[in-house]
């Protein structure tokens, strides 16, 4: 899976934080992310985020992040 987590943002735009994992995937589908983020965020190990860094953080981190 190659997708860099920096672009990660434009398909995260509405969410309203605190968010759950499943609100994440929701809004990026609708913002139309391709499947491999979709699928990185359902993979992410915190069922919960505060805000877009925390977000971002544990995406830089996922294994196959560019």
């Amino acid at each position: 899976m190659n997708f860099n987590p920096d672009d990660a943002q434009q398909y995260l735009e509405g969410v309203e934080y605190p968010a759950s994992k499943e609100d994440l995937i929701s809004t990026a589908e609708d913002n139309g992310a391709p499947e491999t983020l979709v699928g990185m965020i359902g993979s992410l190990p915190r069922p919960e985020f505060s805000g877009p860094e925390e977000v971002m953080s544990e995406l830089r981190a996922f294994p196959g992040s560019d």
